[in-house]
């Protein structure tokens, strides 16, 4: 085998998926525990609830802006609830999108039950949709009715 050929083995030990190992992958920190957050999973079974409440909170319940965050596979799921949310509104919707990297933690445990447990950081993709209605549409839609007479 010449050098190129040469298969390069990983030394770190977390990264090794030995079998006397287990991985528990943490839960990712939300940024923000605001109601006009929505937090998308990559669950298909949610889509529609995922675009009724973004729809519900910009047209009905007179927020601002609400931001759809999506985490790794996620992502793609969380692009269609906002172009979806944006359509069944007639285009009338802004929105601002970033992307960023999140780190997440992992807990390694041995399978023996020894009191050894580490930690291991890993960087996963993450993307942030601002949407907000336009403002003249906002005007429009929660536009005060007059009391009284003419």
């Amino acid at each position: 085998m010449s050098s190129s050929q040469e298969t390069h083995k990983r030394t770190d030990p977390a990264e090794r998926p030995d079998v006397d190992k287990i991985i528990k992958k943490r839960k990712p920190l939300r940024p923000s525990n605001s109601r006009a957050d929505i937090y998308v999973t990559r669950d298909r079974r949610k889509f529609s609830s995922f675009m009724l409440r973004a729809r519900k909170l910009l047209a009905e319940r007179n927020y601002p802006s609400i931001t759809i965050h999506g985490l790794g596979a996620a992502i793609p799921t969380a692009i269609k609830v906002a172009a979806a949310t944006k359509t069944s509104l007639g285009d009338q919707v802004q929105m601002e999108t970033s992307t960023h990297t999140v780190t997440l933690y992992d807990d390694i445990a041995m399978k023996d039950g020894s009191s050894d447990v580490s930690t291991q950081a890993r960087q996963n993709s993450a993307v942030q949709i601002k949407m907000s209605l336009d403002p003249k549409v906002r005007s429009q839609i929660f536009a005060k009715p007059r009391r009284g007479g003419l």
